[in-house]
């Protein structure tokens, strides 16, 4: 049966993230001087002494990278705060995920979590519907009408018998916290609403509340939160975190620390990062540490793309400690070597680069690159090294040592004319190149290719672009041959560019200003035959067959030709024009085909596998598969190492892979419906038989059993969602089903 099950397994699509552990949201305190994490890619054990140890990720143990607050109860379960995916709790090797159908009020994103109690000691959460109790059977939502009924509710704290609540309206606290529904159980703090104080922190005798505005304090016995630190007047100033320490009384604001020294704020240490704000403080054997986002604005919990790692303070400064792995969330386009290097452009840490054997780095400003933002490009020149693109800052080439060592690398930045503003260790060189705004770049053979868009089309209509063939030595001679307005191409914004073949390149324009052909002459660096399909200045849109005037990307597909992804789904090219391509309708941003010649497509709703005319989408119900909401570039490319396909996302970098089976193989059984709700429905399925025995046996995705559900005959079986006497977690489960002789496989999703 394992056998079997593993057979199964491995013909079901394998999905890795690559993620940032680097933005710590905040910590807790763990055994043998460590510390738990709480970050944007995941939880993680640190010490002093062994950095980085155990990490629990999406999609392995977590159904979401965003991870906000972590709590160990008393029962030595683990509780996570998600962003999106709700409640997680661990309890010894079994993961559950509570949700709305589990009492956690909102859409999903948790924020807070606190133990508090007398007898069993309850689970309190806090996130963007509001405030719940419970435990490991359930929550239910906590309102006290006329009172207590806030919309989200930022960060909690517990001291003694009372719960004290930042929240959307203010600060409240919870002293009744065996009634919560009473109206007598709860206490407003008037003088705090409106002030965006959203972190609440209990010291010794006395309550701390921070935010956009400063840090407020109660004393004990106070009637008030009275200012102790008032930036009301200077929101660049904002008070992130406040903490009693071993050091005393410390506040985290943009770029620095300040302590209390009994009558005023004192910057506190040296040496922390200016331009970037902090997260959190924590300690361990009584060394303080604070964690610092990347962000140049205040944090914020939607904007949590990279950190910038721990300050620890030594005497009277602070030394900075790295978070191994890749820094930024927000990926964009990739490239793959047959070496394994990996590099990757992000939104805020410039290219990101993975070596075999010694992990990520970075090449951002303090290497040699004109800024770290907007990175949207990378691409392998077939001759030398690789290009890159910062937006606004032109086209940047990497000449890579190829280890992970900077030492060595050469970096030269190509702009049309000079920038604003730009790192000082940047080598900037003007060049014949359309703008400073290119969004994506590509390779063909004998050169490279880069797309263009204007600025700002209302504030410069007059500014050139188009896309830029070049090819050439960096270092010595290069050849640029901008394709511009009034030379042939249809738009002056291009939002891609995709070559298939030695000699033609399809553009995409953005606005749903459809698509272009390019036929050249076979070096990028000469447009002396260039001919432009469907004509000079023209662009194939939806009456030329397109489902969408808003094309996205292309793909020149083994065994079906050319295939357009569009707003409203896939088309073929037909020599002439498109026709649709399958019944997939909805927007598709980037394709790419596996080494097994399957074809992975992003959608809006998930990831598309095409093989054998048939197309399968996989999403956060039936896969490991974490949806993150689409921006304005996604791209995908095919790892040149195991044959599967590269995704960039918000979340991270994806890697799907499926090494065997058929992709379009189908079960002759069928369970409805899909997903199974548990509480509401009763899970059935159709079968090739109807008077023998069944048997459905449920397998979890890492291959364990679950459980057995036997019937006289396929009508008759009936599951309510437990198995061996307990209630099944949400999640995807495995099943194959034996009838007499035969086993078939299927995929049962349940939700709680």
């Amino acid at each position: 049966m394992h056998i079997l099950f593993y057979i199964l397994l491995a013909s079901v699509p394998q999905w890795e993230l690559s993620t940032s552990i680097s933005y710590v949201y905040d910590t807790v305190s763990g055994e043998d001087n460590t510390v738990w994490c709480s970050s944007s890619g995941g939880v993680f054990n640190y010490s002093t002494e062994n950095g980085i140890t155990t990490v629990y990720s999406c999609p392995d143990d977590l159904p979401s990278p965003d991870c906000r607050s972590i709590l160990f109860d008393s029962s030595d379960r683990l509780w996570i705060a998600t962003g999106g995916t709700g409640l997680v709790m661990k309890d010894e090797d079994i993961w559950r995920t509570y949700s709305t159908f589990d009492g956690i009020p909102g859409q999903g994103n948790v924020n807070a979590l606190v133990e508090a109690g007398e007898v069993g000691k309850d689970i309190w959460v806090g996130c963007d519907g509001g405030f719940a109790r419970g435990g490991s059977a359930g929550f239910l939502p906590i309102v006290a009408p006329g009172v207590f009924n806030p919309d989200e509710v930022f960060s909690l704290a517990a001291r003694n018998d009372t719960l004290w609540l930042s929240t959307d309206r203010g600060i409240y606290s919870l002293h009744g916290i065996d009634s919560p529904f009473s109206p007598d159980s709860w206490t407003y703090w008037p003088e705090t609403q409106g002030l965006q104080l959203n972190r609440v922190r209990t010291g010794e005798h006395s309550i701390y509340a921070c935010g956009v505005n400063g840090a407020m304090e109660l004393l004990p016995g106070g009637e008030s939160f009275e200012y102790i630190i008032d930036y009301s007047s200077a929101s660049d100033s904002a008070i992130v975190d406040i903490s009693e320490t071993s050091e005393g009384l410390l506040a985290a604001g943009h770029g620095v620390v300040l302590r209390y020294d009994g009558s005023n704020w004192v910057k506190h240490g040296s040496g922390l990062p200016t331009s970037f704000w902090p997260t959190t403080f924590f300690e361990i054997d009584n060394e303080v540490f604070v964690a610092f986002s990347f962000n140049e604005y205040i944090v914020n919990l939607e904007n949590s793309q990279t950190g910038y790692g721990f300050y620890r303070l030594q005497g009277d400064s602070w030394e900075f400690i790295g978070i191994p792995g890749i820094q930024c969330k927000k990926t964009h386009q990739i490239a793959s070597l047959p070496d394994g290097r990996l590099y990757v452009g992000t939104y805020a840490r410039g290219v990101e680069a993975y070596y075999p054997g010694s992990g990520w780095r970075s090449f951002e400003g303090s290497d040699g690159m004109p800024n770290h933002f907007q990175t949207f490009s990378v691409a392998v020149d077939p001759s030398d090294g690789i290009w890159a693109s910062s937006y606004h800052h032109g086209l940047s080439w990497i000449r890579d040592n190829d280890n992970y060592s900077s030492q060595g690398d050469t970096i030269l930045t190509f702009v049309k004319d000079s920038l604003e503003s730009h790192w000082p260790t940047a080598t900037i060189i003007k060049a014949d190149i359309p703008n400073n705004q290119p969004v994506m770049i590509v390779g063909q053979n004998n050169g490279m290719w880069a797309a263009f868009r204007q600025y700002d089309s209302a504030g410069y209509p007059e500014e050139p672009s188009g896309i830029l063939g070049f090819n050439g030595d960096p270092m010595g001679t290069m050849h640029w041959a901008p394709r511009l307005g009034n030379e042939g191409i249809a738009s002056l914004n291009v939002r891609s560019v995709f070559p298939v073949s030695e000699d033609s390149l399809w553009i995409a324009f953005e606005t749903g200003a459809g698509c272009q052909l390019l036929v050249h002459s076979g070096n990028p660096a000469d447009p002396s035959e260039d001919s432009w399909y469907p004509g000079f200045g023209q662009a194939y849109n939806s009456s030329s067959g397109l489902p969408s005037s808003e094309v996205f990307c292309f793909l020149n597909a083994p065994g079906i030709g050319l295939l357009a992804g569009t707003a409203e789904g896939l088309a073929r090219w037909t020599g002439s024009g498109f026709a649709p391509y399958l019944d997939i309708t909805e927007q598709i941003k980037t394709m790419s085909v596996d080494s097994r010649g399957r074809i992975w497509c992003l959608g809006a709703s998930g990831v598309y596998r095409i093989a054998d005319g048939q197309a399968d989408v996989f999403n956060g119900i039936n896969s490991n598969y974490y949806p993150s909401s689409l921006y304005d570039w996604e791209y995908s490319f095919r790892d040149e190492v195991d044959g599967g396909v590269y995704f960039s996302s918000g979340e991270g970098l994806w890697l799907v892979t499926q090494e065997e089976g058929s992709a379009s193989e189908e079960s002759d059984v069928s369970f409805f419906p899909q997903p199974f709700v548990f509480g509401r429905d009763q899970l059935r399925f159709c079968g090739p038989s109807d008077t023998d025995p069944v048997s459905v046996d449920f397998f979890r995705l890492d291959g364990s059993h679950a459980g057995t559900v036997d019937a006289l005959s396929v009508s008759s079986w009936i599951w309510d969602g437990t198995l061996e006497g307990k209630i099944v977690a949400s999640g995807v489960y495995m099943v194959l089903v034996t009838i007499r002789d035969t086993v078939y496989q299927a995929r049962i999703s349940v939700v709680r």
